[in-house]
């Protein structure tokens, strides 16, 4: 769904209300960049409260926030498949995998994660390929074993 500017603004405002941790937070250039390209995963802007609500105060069980951050509230999740309207067209979607590690969704990669963590990776490709695809080179792995061969006879 494309948010009408009104719309948009409602929706800052409202989220803005609802977590005035998140007032440092660039709401609405979230919600912005979403509308720019695909939209926001709602039926209709009544599911788009109801998801941002869902979103917004979702808590841990020791009764903190378990969102920290509205980042991730224009990305498809649990929070649209469970708001929806019962009568809706909406489907649950399924989140994208990780360009580099396909058995995990990209949003939450715990390789990447990792790879984040000791610097090897930067934040923002968090699920996105860091190397060129390349097919597997039989060839080049053999002439490495047969190096490593040369080299412990050498050894010997």
């Amino acid at each position: 769904m494309i948010l009408t500017r009104s719309q948009g603004q409602r929706l800052v405002q409202i989220i803005k209300l609802m977590r005035p941790d998140w007032s440092s937070n660039p709401v609405d250039k979230i919600l912005s960049e979403a509308n720019q390209g695909d939209g926001i995963p709602a039926h209709d802007f009544e599911h788009a409260l109801r998801a941002a609500a869902h979103y917004a105060t979702a808590t841990e069980p020791n009764g903190g926030y378990l969102k920290r951050t509205p980042n991730l509230f224009v990305a498809t999740g649990k929070h649209w498949d469970a708001t929806a309207p019962a009568n809706s067209s909406h489907t649950k979607a399924k989140m994208p995998p990780c360009e580099e590690h396909s058995t995990f969704e990209a949003h939450s990669c715990p390789c990447c994660w990792s790879d984040i963590k000791t610097g090897v990776r930067p934040d923002n490709m968090l699920g996105k390929r860091m190397t060129p695809a390349t097919p597997a080179n039989p060839a080049g792995a053999e002439a490495v074993k047969q190096a490593l061969k040369t080299l412990q006879a050498a050894q010997h």
